[in-house]
Parts: structure tokens; sequence; C-alpha cells
């Protein structure tokens, strides 16, 4: 219990320290920019490989607050429907090339978060950054791949076993995926987007955290505006952006705690865990010296001749091996 306290006060600390809810903010600039870009690079890829791009919408529609959602599926609707030649034309790499700034701002974020000093070259940190774009729209595909296919094998068995569950594994298996990716693609991130590679086992805790966490938050979120608050009474049409916003800015803090949780982990387990070792054997050390001295105090008190008697021994040997 005591060693959870100790643990739980040095990350409060550390996280009043880091100035994170700064970092946030920037995170959540480069975010909101980078957004619209990566889903047209995404819708690109999507309809170039013959998908069917209304599961992102069915996975934004179940995930999202209803006002996040009608900003963002009218763009991503215009995509969908209308045929547009030219797929990987440059309009794409540009937004590639837009998209990569969330990702720039993440570097910079993770690498403030684990007191880490950004040495790469600018040239680096761009390729870096495009090649992370890349790599997440890759994720995406790949779990869309997996939710298609899933239906397809399970529709299949639901031909030749009637009473086979299929419509609850199909749901579990909607759910499931998006988790594990995001999982996924945050331990990755927190491994390798950081100046220093960061290993499994101290990038792990963070992902699993930031992952649960978002999952809460957002359908917290979700709950809360489709329910109680309305943005658009107050600010009209700029109430969905500014639900938008919110949305970003919370995303931006869970990843960044997550990071910063990583980074307390590597200093309490290399620093501050050998220093509590050597602390509770100096207090071992001194328990037994304060034990063996009551010890002698009772024996004192019930034989002092017997106490003396031993005491001159120690001095007599202890003579002994002077004169050798």
């Amino acid at each position: 219990m005591k060693k959870t306290i100790v643990f739980m006060k040095g990350l409060v600390l550390k996280i009043g320290k880091d100035d994170n809810i700064v970092y946030a903010y920037q995170l959540t600039y480069g975010l909101l920019l980078s957004i619209f870009p990566f889903l047209i690079f995404l819708l690109s890829l999507i309809a170039y490989m013959g998908l069917d791009a209304t599961y992102i919408l069915e996975l934004m529609k179940s995930s999202l607050p209803k006002e996040i959602y009608e900003l963002i599926s009218g763009p991503v609707l215009d995509l969908v429907l209308v045929q547009r030649s030219g797929l990987l034309s440059a309009s794409v790499f540009a937004a590639i090339y837009a998209a990569s700034g969330g990702f720039r701002a993440f570097m910079k974020a993770m690498n403030r978060s684990m007191g880490f000093t950004e040495k790469r070259n600018i040239i680096v940190k761009y390729i870096f950054s495009i090649l992370w774009v890349i790599q997440l729209a890759a994720s995406i595909l790949i779990a869309l791949v997996s939710i298609v296919f899933g239906r397809q094998i399970l529709n299949v068995v639901a031909t030749y076993f009637p009473h086979f569950p299929t419509e609850g594994l199909i749901e579990v298996l909607r759910i499931t995926v998006p988790v594990a990716l995001i999982f996924g693609v945050l331990t990755l991130a927190f491994m390798f987007i950081p100046v220093k590679s960061v290993r499994f086992r101290y990038a792990f805790p963070g992902a699993l955290f930031s992952t649960v966490v978002w999952i809460v938050v957002t359908f917290a979120f979700q709950f809360y505006i489709n329910n109680f608050a309305n943005y658009s009474r107050f600010y009209g049409a700029l109430g969905a952006l500014i639900a938008l916003l919110l949305w970003l800015l919370l995303t931006s803090i869970i990843m960044i705690l997550g990071a910063t949780l990583n980074a307390y982990l590597i200093e309490y387990r290399q620093i501050q865990r050998p220093y509590l070792r050597k602390l509770r054997h100096r207090r071992k050390e001194t328990l037994a010296m304060k034990k063996k001295y009551q010890v002698e105090k009772l024996v004192e008190e019930e034989d002092p001749q017997k106490t003396k008697f031993h005491a001159l021994k120690e001095k007599v040997q202890d003579l002994l091996k002077e004169e050798k």
C-alpha cells in the first residue's frame, strides 16, 4: 500500500511539473490541422483498393458525439459518394504532407513528456512523420479488411450452422478490432516516436492506460454532448467545431498522460526503485541493530556480571588480533 501511495504521489508531481496541458494545446492544434487531410488520404486509399468506405462512417457514428460526427461526415460522404479520378494524385500527396503535421506535434509532445531532447534534423522529422501517416492509414485498412472478411466468414458459417450466433460475433468483431487497433498504434507510437526507443514493457502501461481512458472519456463525452450540452444553441454553426476542439483536447491530454506515465515508470524503475531498495536495506540494518541492542540490554538487566565478562572477552580478542 505504501509503495502505491509513493508511486502515485510521484506520478502526480511529475504530471504537474511537466506542464502537460501546454503540450496538449499544441498537440490539439496539430491534430485539428491534420484530421481532414488524413481522412482524404485514407478514403482515397479505400476507394483505390475497392473497399466499402461506409464502415468508416459506421465506426465514426458509433464512437463520436453527434455534433462531431455531423461535422466530419459531410466531407467524408462527399469523398465516398463522388468518384474522383487520379486517386493517388498530387492532392493526395499534399494531404499526406498536411496530415504529417499532427504527428510532428505528437513527436514534440512525446519527447518533452519523456524528458528527451530532439536531436533529429528537420528533414528526418518530416520523413518520419510522413511514414507514420502511411503506417496509421495501413493499420486502419488492415482493421477494415479484418472486419469485412470476418463478416463474410461468419455469414458463410451461418449458412451451414443456422443457430450459430453470428450477429453477436459480428458485433464483438466490430468493437474489438478498433480497440486492438488503437492499443497497437499507441504502443508502437510510445515505443518508436520518441528520440530514444522505449522497450515494450515500458510502453505497454501508457498505451493500455491511454486506450482504456480514451474509450471511457469518449463515450462519456458522447453521452454528455448528445443528452445535456447543446453547443449549437449557444455558438450556432461553430458549435460542432467547438465540440471537435474539446474532444481533440481530451484526446491530446490522454495521450500525453500515457507518455508521462511511461516516462515516470522508466524513472521509477531505473532510479527511484534502487534508491528505495537501498533505503529499505538500511532500515532493516537499523532495526537489526536496535533489536540487538534491546537483547543486550535485557541480558545486562538479568545478569550484569555476565555482560561485563562478554565485553572483557571481546576486548581481549581484539587485542590478540591487533598483536597478530
